[in-house]
């Protein structure tokens, strides 16, 4: 190495997007500003896969209103039978391949968000609007059951089974309500327990998980946890923390050295795990706007937060958060938790997804979402999103010695991608705190022998004195294999102290 060379910044980039509006207080892993790159495991980034559709026929204008993975048991051929449930319109479809073909097995609910959950092999739907609860035996040819509103009280929410039971919670008894009744007579019972939770008469009950033997209830501001007493009544609550959550963004997920957790988007913006006794925001490093990132949780519309929701995807152990970013009204953009690692990162989509799930079929799992326009996606399968070319970029984090009143002479920017890298990407950078990015070169994985390397290196020219330095890379929006990006040296020359 030249003398007087040194290292600036670190050569890792694993530590996702953060949003503090001071520069000053980021680590070196990590980016002020990225879009549509995934933070892997090992300090890898690359860019995200998009989406393809499942079904050539069209639902409903207005499909997405629910999506639920209903295993109805085994089928009249003694195989299992599985079918995707997707709330469209004012009806309810079920496939049994998985999104590529449907079938009606509902037509009377509201053009509105709809909840699915399974109670012992019975499918349960409930609805915002107040539609009467249905249930479904999911055998082929039938379609969803009524059941009469003078016993069975039409409800918001459902949790299908705990101890034995299953509730109805947010009915057309009291929006802090909840009716309960044996999780095998569903369809006949008379549904004539309830209790209510205490709170504020503008609160009501959001939604119900049920982690380590405990049921807990989400109200827009409390969170209570629900355990069964036997007796009359069944049942008695306790409140344990003093915030709420949006309904469809509350999941069970499992993170290392914690174990599995409830995680979840409050009222207040922020991302909390419940382990059952201690709560904690994980989501400080993305509250803010700094200005630079086209996204960041303060920038929800909190007039449509009940609009967001989440869903768990176990193979790549992420926790994706769809939002409703300003000055849109509908969902946009999603922002992806590493459940392993703990780097955020954001997606932005063309479509309007409005809700997902993992599927299962065979041996595979998928997560599938359901846009507006009545398609359901596979989600990561695809190098566009459908007929839309993915507009990527990554920015790396400021580059300056221990003080950037330091004045540095850089030389090379050194970049090592993964050899399955592909197509053209285009490096950018600007200095001093500039805010505008210049072309600088570009870095093309064309004629590259896989067969002979495993790490593809690429040079660049930055011969600079300057404080500060940045650079950004993007394909700009190629339909290329996907690139990954490994390692990042930044070379420069200390020249002591002042202004470049």
């Amino acid at each position: 190495m030249l003398k007087g060379v040194q290292e600036l910044g670190s050569p890792q980039l694993g530590g996702g997007l953060v949003t503090y509006p001071n520069f000053f207080a980021m680590q070196p892993t990590q980016t002020p500003d990225s879009m549509d790159v995934k933070f892997l495991v090992g300090n890898s980034l690359e860019k995200r896969l998009g989406t393809q559709t499942m079904n050539t026929v069209v639902l409903e204008s207005t499909a997405g209103w629910g999506v639920f993975d209903y295993g109805a048991g085994t089928g009249a051929d003694g195989k299992p039978l599985r079918w995707l449930i997707v709330a469209a319109g004012t009806g309810v479809y079920a496939s049994s391949n998985r999104g590529v073909t449907f079938v009606a097995i509902a037509t009377d609910r509201g053009a509105n968000y709809q909840q699915f959950d399974r109670a012992g092999p019975i499918l349960l739907a409930v609805s915002e609007t107040g539609n009467r609860v249905l249930y479904w035996a999911g055998s082929v040819g039938t379609s969803m059951i009524g059941m009469p509103v003078n016993s069975v009280p039409p409800a918001k929410h459902v949790v299908a089974d705990f101890q034995g039971f299953t509730f109805l919670m947010n009915h057309s008894g009291g929006s802090r309500s909840i009716a309960y009744a044996d999780a095998n007579t569903v369809t006949t019972n008379a549904w004539n327990n309830t209790f209510s939770l205490p709170s504020s008469l503008d609160d009501e009950i959001t939604g119900g998980l049920v982690l380590y033997k405990k049921l807990y209830a989400f109200t827009r501001y409390k969170l209570f946890r629900i355990s069964y007493v036997g007796g009359n009544p069944d049942f008695g609550y306790t409140e344990v923390k003093a915030w709420g959550a949006v309904s469809a963004t509350i999941k069970k997920a499992t993170f290392p050295e914690v174990g599995e957790v409830i995680i979840c988007l409050g009222y207040d913006k922020k991302v909390r795990i419940f382990d059952g006794a201690e709560d904690k925001v994980i989501s400080d490093q993305i509250e803010l706007n700094n200005n630079i990132s086209p996204i960041s949780m303060s920038q929800i519309h909190e007039d449509h937060i009940q609009k967001c929701y989440a869903e768990v995807d176990p193979l790549e152990q992420v926790y994706k958060l769809f939002l409703v970013i300003r000055p849109s009204t509908e969902v946009t953009h999603a922002m992806c938790l590493n459940l392993r690692t703990g780097a955020w990162y954001p997606y932005r989509y063309p479509q309007r997804f409005m809700s997902a799930t993992m599927a299962d079929s065979g041996n595979s799992r998928l997560l599938l979402a359901v846009a507006q326009t009545g398609y359901v996606h596979v989600m990561d399968s695809s190098n566009a999103d459908v007929a839309t070319a993915i507009p990527e970029y990554y920015t790396s984090p400021f580059y300056y010695p221990q003080n950037p009143r330091a004045v540095t002479k850089t030389h090379t920017a050194d970049l090592y991608f993964a050899a399955t890298s592909s197509g053209t990407l285009f490096y950018e950078d600007r200095t001093d705190w500039n805010s505008t990015f210049t072309n600088k070169d570009t870095v093309s994985f064309a004629g590259v022998n896989t067969t002979q390397i495993v790490q593809v290196q690429k040079t660049i020219d930055v011969s600079y004195t300057q404080n500060v330095y940045q650079f950004r890379v993007s394909d700009s929006a190629s339909r290329a294999n996907p690139w990954k990006l490994n390692r990042v040296d930044m070379l420069g020359t200390n020249l002591g102290y002042g202004k470049a």
